[in-house]
């Protein structure tokens, strides 16, 4: 897969890569559908958290994300560091 679009993407985004309160690259793995498979680009500000993918005919995709909790995900995440006897904070965020 050619991921030029993806670079050039990341480059025109400087300002916010600069500025995010996260950023990243991450690699989704490729099976079933999954919507993140391959290279992305993951920027956080704030409450707020786009990553851009490609799809499979290489044209852009963003994914768009606010803060939440509650999630069947972040108790999943919960339980298995509970059961590891690690450190965890009550409150979401820094502090």
């Amino acid at each position: 897969m050619d991921f030029g679009p993806l670079i050039k993407a990341r480059k025109a985004l400087e300002s916010l890569w600069k500025s995010a309160d996260l950023k990243g690259r991450c690699w989704g793995p490729k099976h079933n559908n999954n919507p993140y498979a391959f290279s992305n680009i993951t920027i956080a500000v704030g409450n707020e958290l786009v990553t851009i993918s490609m799809d499979r005919n290489g044209r852009l995709v963003i994914h768009e994300f606010r803060k939440t909790e509650g999630t069947d995900l972040g108790e999943r995440v919960r339980e298995i560091i509970k059961k590891q006897e690690l450190p965890l904070s009550e409150r979401n965020g820094i502090g």
